[in-house]
């Protein structure tokens, strides 16, 4: 069959032998250990591929299977393939890249695949190849696929290759002293940047009121517990058998002990917690059969233990720990070059500095609103602005396939 042009079977063909031959070594040698690859062996690698890529560009007309690889039929199977094995690892639990896969055959394991980085290697060689013909014979009707392929070529070519330079480390700051010292998977790593927590804020959702079973511990109905929630325009609502009324809300509040009772009063400092006087009464439909009961509710803090209001003798109605809506983290960063950086860091909105991203992490739970410390993972991508131009490309030849589509109708 290899005698007459090449067709769709011989590339359906070609593509299961370089799965197998991919499979070969993945037993063989192994998965491919990214971390070899860094600079400037990745830029090595790049040259060669590029190179490659050339050589096969001028053989094209001397050598038929350099030329089978312009063709729809080898396209078309290459697509199919990189698909069944894109939906494979999107079946499959990914672990770590620097975990062993937890399957015998390395699906767990992707990236790390020698059939999947094969079939991907061969699918951006393609696709390279035809960006090269668009651009050595370049006609303006082509151009937005000429943007489309030069775009798919870099953004994954940069993200594969550029993956051994990334370097992802997390630190926890504090209030007393700069911090450099970041851990990941090998251990600690000293930065060259260090970072001060200057203040940390949190906005929380408002509070919840439920009842609970006060003997097990567990929410009434267990699986899907009825909630009050508590905001600012709360006055009264019911939940499950009872009427509930919020007499007094207190954001920031601490508790006074008397001989027989205990009250809040407000008070902003730290460990505070959110206090609500509220008034709960049974009831049969809409009518009132019972004598009020009045307490404080709270969800209590680090400094300060929680506060029920007893129902009946196995019910209790409590306040569930507040949820973050928002947080952030005021910080200083503190560079080789001298520099001293101030800087609010907030989830999914991170900071760039000297080629660092720094996101808002985490924070000290425990301490809640009050924490002292703020928790930062800190991304750098040496490579990511040649996957940026990737995208962007590729979005510039999707808009202008658009707009070329619209012009020929």
């Amino acid at each position: 069959m290899f005698n007459r042009l090449w067709k769709m079977k011989e590339g359906f063909v070609t593509g299961a032998g370089l799965i197998l031959v991919g499979l070969a070594l993945q037993y063989s040698v192994g998965p491919i250990d990214w971390s070899a690859f860094a600079f400037p062996i990745n830029a090595i690698c790049l040259v060669l591929y590029l190179a490659f890529l050339a050589l096969i560009y001028a053989l094209r007309h001397r050598v038929r299977l350099f030329s089978f690889f312009f063709t729809t039929e080898a396209a078309v199977p290459t697509l199919i393939y990189a698909a069944l094995l894109t939906v494979a690892m999107g079946l499959t639990r990914q672990v770590a890249p620097h975990e062993r896969a937890i399957d015998p055959i390395g699906l767990t394991r992707m990236l790390s695949f020698w059939p999947f980085v094969l079939i991907y290697g061969r699918l951006t060689g393609i696709v390279g190849l035809i960006a090269i013909r668009q651009i050595l014979h370049f006609r303006l009707r082509e151009l937005p696929s000429l943007l489309s392929h030069l775009g798919v070529f870099i953004a994954i070519v940069a993200a594969t290759l550029g993956s051994a330079d990334m370097e992802r480390v997390k630190l926890t700051a504090s209030m007393d002293m700069p911090e450099w010292r970041a851990t990941h998977e090998q251990g600690f790593l000293e930065l060259p940047l260090a970072i001060q927590l200057e203040k940390f804020t949190i906005d929380e959702y408002p509070p919840k009121l439920l009842i609970i079973n006060s003997k097990t511990g567990k929410s009434i109905p267990a699986k899907n517990p009825e909630i009050v929630l508590v905001d600012k325009h709360f006055r009264e609502g019911k939940l499950l058998k009872w009427r509930i009324r919020v007499r007094q809300n207190l954001p920031l509040a601490a508790p006074v002990v008397t001989s027989d009772t205990v009250r809040y009063v407000g008070w902003g400092s730290s460990g505070a917690v959110t206090a609500l006087l509220v008034e709960a009464q049974p009831m049969e439909g809409d009518r009132a059969v019972g004598k009020p009961l009045v307490g404080w509710v709270t969800c209590g803090s680090y400094l300060f233990p929680f506060q029920e209001l007893k129902l009946t003798k196995d019910l209790s109605l409590v306040m569930a720990r507040r949820e973050p809506e928002r947080y952030a983290s005021r910080i200083h960063v503190y560079t080789r070059s001298q520099k001293n950086i101030v800087a609010t860091v907030e989830v999914n909105k991170p900071v760039s500095i000297d080629g660092w991203r720094i996101y808002q992490l985490s924070y000290d739970e425990s301490m809640g609103r009050w924490s002292e410390t703020s928790t930062f993972e800190l991304v750098k991508d040496p490579w990511l602005p040649a996957v940026y131009v990737g995208i962007y490309l590729l979005l510039a030849g999707a808009v202008l396939t658009f707009i070329f589509s619209q012009k020929r109708r």
